[in-house]
């Protein structure tokens, strides 16, 4: 492995998150929530962690790093690596501005590009908005990818990009719209700039909600992250449309963006798309499963029982983690319907984290063909998702995968009870972060300010392990990858 080509790569990717913070430095000197101490603020908290992250990346990219061909070694390292680069010298505003220790504000950024949605972050209400709109902006610069951002805009990154789509792609196949990754990677940022302007709009001028917490919102909603500007998340804002707005892009950042270019193509590839199938089945079947539980123990009408259970399904299926309600309050059956759709997840393809659907369909179609095996053992059966068939590779691919996640998931949460927590916070904890979910159970269900400082080391892991799809960073962690 070239290690000047992964520094350099690295520091590309650097250098231009720390540009990114003019965004936010924007909004500060727009807002100027600090009229006396504006000038001080602006230099503490966004001129300086700007000037170190762009100079660092310079450095990186420059001096130590030299360009070359990015093969698949350089690969995971450029996306494993950047991907803990980047929750670095994202977490620098946090400190600088005094409103997070650096643990604590490696784990919100750590949260934030892994579009976890999982804080550390008391009294918003009292947070400089400039903060606010970081912490959301980061979710939306991780949602599509941050390494598939830099394929789409630097020429560099887009000569080498299988390399690197194919390490940060959601989902067990790597899906194109174009051969050419490059292209791939521009129409995706596309079709996801589209729907953001689309959900600003919605919520701006059907739903009435203010400019700032419009935005705010919707970089969250199509990452599928669940940071929100408002103390109580979404419930806050008791906008029954809002929530309506809210939940239907959320649905659509659960989908396969690939599907969304079919959408304007072949519309009809969509409904025959097994994944989506099986997307919309669970959704609708944990939905009123819920609502049926709430309305009997919890709500007296059928059409609140619905907002609420309808609401908190899909936001947790498509791992934003946007709350309406307190569901650590809710019957024990809404309970472990929410927890097993964090192990679910959206589809792949998605921004969703988890499992997802697509692993999880073609399993279970595996399991049924080796019991018919069992039954007819010298029949041949060949295992399809529609009438695509599915190579023995992608099954011990899938397989592996998922026995991988549920190893980590239990390692994960022994260490989280050996830390004080009791099973239920521990678990879910666990499930959240790996699953990049966001809010858990127990001790958990609102923040994770109570977690101690390994604790929040151990979650930020999970999160950075779940979004790369857990063998991008495992790999990492064998000697023959060094030694090679």
């Amino acid at each position: 492995m070239d290690q000047k080509i992964v520094c350099g790569s690295i520091g590309s990717i650097v250098k231009y998150l720390g540009i990114l913070m003019i965004v936010p430095l924007g909004v500060a000197i727009w807002y100027g929530e600090r009229p006396v101490h504006l000038t001080p603020f602006i230099i503490k908290t966004w001129l300086i962690p700007l000037a170190i992250t762009v100079l660092f990346g310079v450095i990186l990219e420059r001096k130590i790093g030299t360009p070359g061909i990015i093969k698949r070694r350089e690969g995971f390292a450029i996306v494993a690596l950047g991907w803990l680069a980047v929750a670095f010298f994202g977490a620098l505003p946090y400190v600088f501005s005094a409103t997070l220790s650096p643990i604590d504000a490696f784990f919100e950024s750590m949260s934030g590009f892994t579009t976890t949605g999982s804080t550390v972050m008391l009294n918003l209400q009292d947070v400089d908005r400039s903060i606010l709109l970081w912490r959301c902006f980061t979710q939306w610069i991780g949602g599509m990818g941050v390494i598939l951002l830099f394929i789409a805009i630097l020429p560099t990154f887009g000569i080498a990009g299988s390399q690197l789509f194919d390490r940060e792609f959601p989902g067990p196949m790597a899906e194109r719209i174009r051969p050419r990754v490059q292209m791939t990677a521009r129409m995706l940022w596309s079709m996801y700039l589209v729907l953001t302007v689309a959900e600003v709009l919605a919520l701006f001028y059907v739903a009435k909600m203010a400019p700032f917490d419009a935005l705010c919102n919707t970089f969250s909603t199509m990452p599928t992250g669940g940071f929100s500007p408002h103390p109580e998340n979404i419930a806050g804002y008791h906008n029954p449309i809002a929530e309506l707005i809210i939940a239907v892009f959320m649905f659509l950042a659960g989908m396969n963006f690939v599907l969304h270019y079919s959408l304007l193509r072949k519309p009809q590839k969509i409904l025959a798309n097994k994944e989506f199938q099986v997307y919309c089945l669970l959704l609708l079947t944990a939905a009123l499963i819920i609502t049926a539980d709430l309305y009997v123990h919890k709500f007296a009408s059928i059409q609140e029982a619905f907002r609420y259970g309808g609401f908190q399904a899909v936001s947790i299926m498509t791992t934003t983690g946007f709350t309406t309600a307190n569901f650590d309050a809710w019957p024990h059956l809404s309970q472990i319907i929410l927890l097993s759709l964090m192990f679910i997840g959206g589809c792949g393809g998605s921004t969703g984290g988890s499992i997802k659907v697509i692993r999880i369909y073609l399993l279970l179609k595996y399991i049924g063909l080796r019991i018919r095996k069992i039954l007819y053992p010298h029949a041949v059966f060949v295992l399809k998702s529609g009438k695509t068939p599915i190579s023995d590779d992608i099954i011990q691919g899938i397989t592996a995968f998922i026995f991988s996640y549920f190893l980590i998931f239990a390692v994960c949460s022994i260490a989280m009870t050996a830390l004080g927590f009791d099973i239920l916070s521990a678990t879910s904890s666990v499930a959240a972060t790996l699953g990049n979910v966001g809010p858990g159970f127990g001790l958990v269900a609102i923040d994770y300010a109570s977690v101690p400082i390994i604790g929040k080391i151990i979650l930020s892991l999970c999160m950075w392990i779940g979004r790369l799809e857990l063998f991008t960073v495992l790999v990492l962690l064998t000697p023959a990858f060094w030694k090679g």
